[in-house]
């Protein structure tokens, strides 16, 4: 198989790519779709015993594995469900340093008229900033508890708002406001030169802040309940494990008398860490409703089932690869698997929920190998000159209209000859 692999050029990789990217835009044009590109952007570790690869190195694992590491990087359409770019990077660089690649990386291969949905990972100042520079949109989740951010700042200002029922949607189940605001950006730096108002330029961004009582709530709760396991451990002289001691060291006042220590709850303390559960902040420079906001970065979850879909499913938790070559054309491969299984899971999904719109029986997923095995049991019978399939019924015909393939007709039909068609290259 390492032959194999090998074979596979990142031309090949790059010409694919391209190929993806131009057939994804024809379909929107047909469709009539004007709507931008929503991709996205997320990122995995994919552990490797082969320490002499170039990309491995000792990372944040987001597997909690203790071995070397190489990142993959992933782009996925939400609309279609299909992936279409990924790049491996060095184990040990962060989520945050990779957007202004990704945007490299965009221009490079043509991709345009695009907005970016991060998680919180991936925010920040100046991922914000190359966005607005390169004219790249984007729907960014805003990390909550950073202190003194502006993030804070805004729920704040916001947290009496976010109590008014009116202010409730009844859509997506939580409370939201939006706020907008000029964003002031350098749109030229010039490195160890400082920005002046004659060089820099503002944005509108729509900053979306939402409020759910439920997580607030379920994360109160949690926090007593691990309290509670403290102080019962302290109280039978048990030894505290690494979590507890640093709950311990930050929600607890020590006391020292005669000789005797003991611990009682900082209420402040508690509020203090409680303070910002259940808020969700999503800035974008595209997108001004609220709800439609919320709906763009729920959608994401693709790109989590993708990854999904290539650890656990296709077994690519681990590399098992010893040269750089192979690597290469083995990533390739176990994306163009995981492509093919996300355009699958997608459609079918989409079908079910035109069904019970319709009011019609929606059609059971019952995974992607009883999928493949039921249109593998399509029978074709081959003649001279001719051939035709056997009868398609029932859920197998429903998979056929799922997945957007005409039935195969019963009739007979000629043998094309293909001879002379062009090949293409990849």
């Amino acid at each position: 198989m390492g032959r194999i692999f090998r074979k596979i050029k990142k031309q090949q990789i790059e010409n694919y790519f391209s190929a993806v990217q131009e057939g994804l835009i024809e379909q929107k044009k047909k469709a009539g779709d004007d709507d931008k590109l929503t991709l996205a952007l997320d990122s995995t570790s994919i552990s490797s015993y082969a320490n002499k690869l170039p990309n491995v190195e000792r990372g944040r694992n987001k597997d909690e594995d203790n071995l070397p590491q190489i990142n993959l990087l992933m782009l996925v359409e939400s609309k279609s469900g299909l992936p279409i770019f990924y790049r491996t990077y060095d184990g040990n660089v962060p989520d945050v340093q990779t957007v202004r690649r990704v945007i490299a990386d965009n221009s490079r291969l043509g991709i345009q008229n695009v907005v970016l949905v991060s998680d919180r990972g991936y925010s920040g100042t100046k991922n914000i900033n190359d966005c607005l520079r390169n004219k790249v949109g984007f729907l960014f989740n805003m990390k909550c508890g950073v202190s003194g951010s502006l993030t804070q700042e805004l729920i704040d200002e916001e947290r009496l708002n976010l109590q008014d029922l009116n202010r409730r949607d009844w859509y997506t189940q939580v409370f939201q406001v939006t706020k907008k605001i000029n964003w002031i950006y350098e749109p030229s730096p010039v490195k160890n030169q400082r920005s002046t108002k004659k060089t820099q330029e503002t944005a509108e961004l729509y900053w979306h802040i939402y409020f759910d009582r439920q997580i607030a709530e379920n994360a109160r709760q949690g926090l007593f309940e691990r309290i509670d396991r403290v102080q019962e451990k302290i109280a039978n002289g048990k030894a505290l494990d690494e979590n507890e001691q640093t709950l311990l060291e930050e929600v607890f006042e020590k006391h020292e008398k005669d000789d005797v220590v003991n611990y009682t709850v900082d209420n402040k303390k508690v509020d203090q860490k409680l303070r910002y559960k259940g808020y969700r902040v999503l800035v974008s420079d595209e997108i001004s409703d609220a709800r439609k906001a919320w709906c763009a970065y729920q959608e994401r979850w693709i790109v989590e089932d993708t990854f999904k879909t290539l650890k656990s499913r296709f077994g690519c938790s681990r590399n098992r690869v010893s040269d750089n070559e192979s690597l290469t054309g083995k990533t390739f491969v176990q994306f163009l698997a995981t492509s093919i299984a996300m355009i699958v899971r997608t459609r079918l999904r989409k079908y079910s929920e035109e069904c019970k719109k319709n009011s019609a029986l929606p059609m059971v997923y019952d995974g992607d190998c009883r999928v493949l095995d039921s249109l593998n049991n399509v029978m074709q019978t081959r003649f001279c000159g001719g051939y035709y399939f056997g009868e398609i019924a029932g859920k197998r015909r429903k998979l056929f209209e799922a997945l957007g393939v005409p039935v195969p007709d019963a009739e007979p039909e000629k043998e094309q000859d293909y001879e002379d068609e062009e090949e293409t290259e990849f």
